[in-house]
């Protein structure tokens, strides 16, 4: 029912999305969504929904391509110095001054990261010097900048234009992951109560995990209205890097609350490898890691309202101003 509530067009990308994860991953999912030319570097799509909906599916089957990382880079062409016209370039985003995950990395790939302070540069084929930045989850590449040698192609004048446009579309492509992640955990649970048997009785037949699960749903449904409408001025031609930075943070914290939720629900098989939750609750602690975590946007769009006394869209549209 809640789908019915959400675009119709967003969601006839999604699920168009879902099954080709079902029995896809990597660059051959990519293909077969016929997403290549819309991931073209400064392609500038304008109408970023068929990839958002194609991470929310990655999202849900926890897949593993470098979308993410293509989609940062289909902004404005920005003036900066000649990329490597070889191989395949994707966005690595920044956990410190050092260090940068690298969605979906694979061989023969170059990165552009940008570096606060220094400007943006490349580093070709970082692969070899990467590691997992979750030892159970090898979709983020950790990449420490003090072991790979890079190229320089904007000062950092020139990367301040840039930078908005990269850090906002990875925000929206990570909160349509964690959105995707969450919309699984909640399917799966679902799932779960209905079978387990306690008592004699279904264990979803308790009205306390009935209100358990219709909490974390609400929460999911509260990420998903803003997420929509942050798309809809996507497509509309404003990309809004405030309303991304709003949509990240209550990625972040819905996704937690969600997981949270499931696991009271689920017991203790949510702490086995048997069951999903694990593994979704890592990928959704890694992602909300990148391009700036929950509790850091919070307190920045917090220090913002206090010291400028002006009040984020996400206020208005919650009813709160």
């Amino acid at each position: 029912m809640l789908e019915t509530l959400r675009p119709s067009e967003y969601i006839a990308f999604r699920e168009a999305a879902l099954p080709i994860f079902g029995r896809l991953d990597g660059d051959a999912a990519v293909r077969a969504f016929g997403l290549d030319e819309l991931l073209e570097p400064h392609s500038g799509p304008e109408d970023p929904r068929p990839v958002l909906a194609f991470l929310e599916a990655q999202g849900y089957h926890a897949g593993r391509t470098d979308t993410l990382g293509r989609f940062a880079l289909t902004g404005p062409r920005p003036t900066w110095g000649a990329v490597p016209e070889q191989g395949r370039i994707v966005a690595g985003f920044a956990l410190d001054t050092t260090r940068y995950v690298v969605p979906g990395l694979s061989e023969s790939t170059d990165v552009v990261v940008d570096v606060p302070g220094a400007g943006v540069m490349v580093v070709p084929d970082p692969f070899a010097a990467g590691r997992p930045a979750d030892q159970a989850d090898n979709y983020l590449t950790l990449v420490d900048l003090t072991a790979v040698s890079g190229t320089a192609l904007a000062t950092e004048t020139l990367a301040r234009d840039f930078r908005d446009d990269l850090v906002a579309r990875a925000r929206l492509g990570i909160a349509a992951e964690i959105l995707g992640a969450c919309d699984r955990l909640l399917d799966d649970a679902t799932a779960y109560v209905r079978t387990r048997r306690q008592f004699g009785r279904a264990i979803g037949n308790y009205q306390a995990v009935q209100h358990i699960l219709a909490w974390a749903a609400a929460e999911r449904y509260q990420l998903a209205c803003l997420f929509d409408h942050a798309v809809a001025k996507a497509v509309a031609g404003d990309l809004d890097p405030a309303l991304a930075r709003a949509v990240k943070a209550m990625a972040g914290r819905v996704g937690h609350a969600v997981v949270q939720a499931i696991t009271q629900a689920t017991g203790a098989i949510s702490f086995t490898w048997e069951y999903s939750v694990n593994r979704l609750h890592r990928r959704i602690l890694t992602l909300d890691a990148v391009a700036g975590s929950s509790a850091d946007l919070i307190v920045e769009m917090g220090r913002e309202i206090r010291s400028g006394g002006e009040y984020p869209e996400l206020l208005h549209l919650a009813g709160l101003v």
